[in-house]
């Protein structure tokens, strides 16, 4: 019996409870129809394909890190100065697989164009527009907090979303230090590390944990000096005007 529950729940590093369980996919739709999941955990998933339901319940750690994550990004993106769009826990999904209930990431984000665009849309045509809007188009960047055994597949059910980027923000020690990496989702050969954000350039995976930490202790003033230094150009080398040329 113990067995049995070991392969369909786990407790997460930061204490939420995680549940999967695996049905005859020929019955996943049905059962996604008579039953009302959401009162199993907040987050549900249903993968009629493969016959997998899920669902958590998020510890006040989890809930946390994940408000730390908007922080984290809106500030980097202002001082890159490009627009962002917090999606939150919005459910994505494809299109074209329509019994599937889709993801839902602690945290997403359309930033720059695609940001732009909600915008616009939001401008042009109100909710309509919008919902017509994220339901053809997936985030830039998503991120997962407290990674367990039963995450092992969505970098790769994210990638065939569409999603350019996945944050994965990990703890061992009950959420009071935390790890995060960057999975370039469009990488040569399927969903990589990296050391740099592609969906905010110039943001280094090396910095995250830090600025993390200062949102998490609401530490702002001294998260939006990071992220400058951080994220500062350059300065021009400088020319040493012994070196300019002689006019004779």
């Amino acid at each position: 019996m113990n067995e049995t529950l070991a392969r369909h729940h786990c407790v997460g590093p930061m204490g939420s409870n995680f549940w999967r369980i695996e049905v005859p996919p020929e019955i996943a739709p049905a059962l996604a129809e008579k039953n009302d999941w959401n009162r199993m955990g907040r987050r549900v998933m249903i993968d009629a394909a493969k016959g997998i339901i899920s669902w958590m319940s998020p510890s006040s750690a989890h809930a946390t890190f994940a408000d730390a994550a908007d922080e984290t990004v809106k500030a980097t993106a202002r001082h890159l100065g490009v627009q962002v769009k917090a999606m939150r826990d919005t459910r994505w999904k494809r299109p074209q697989d329509p019994e599937n209930t889709g993801l839902e990431a602690d945290a997403s984000f359309y930033v720059g164009p695609n940001a732009d665009r909600w915008y616009a849309e939001r401008l042009r045509g109100g909710t309509a527009a919008t919902e017509a809007f994220e339901a053809a188009t997936p985030p830039d960047l998503v991120v997962e907090v407290e990674v367990t055994r039963f995450d092992d597949d969505k970098p790769a059910r994210y990638e065939a979303l569409g999603v350019r980027e996945m944050w994965r923000v990990a703890s061992r020690d009950a959420g009071n230090q935390v790890k995060v990496d960057i999975l370039d989702m469009r990488a040569q050969g399927g969903p990589r590390q990296a050391a740099e954000s592609t969906a905010l350039p110039g943001l280094k995976a090396a910095l995250l944990p830090e600025a993390f930490e200062l949102a998490v202790s609401g530490r702002f003033d001294k998260l939006e000096v990071r992220l400058a230094t951080a994220l500062a150009p350059a300065p021009a080398p400088r020319r040493d005007t012994n070196d300019s040329p002689s006019p004779f």
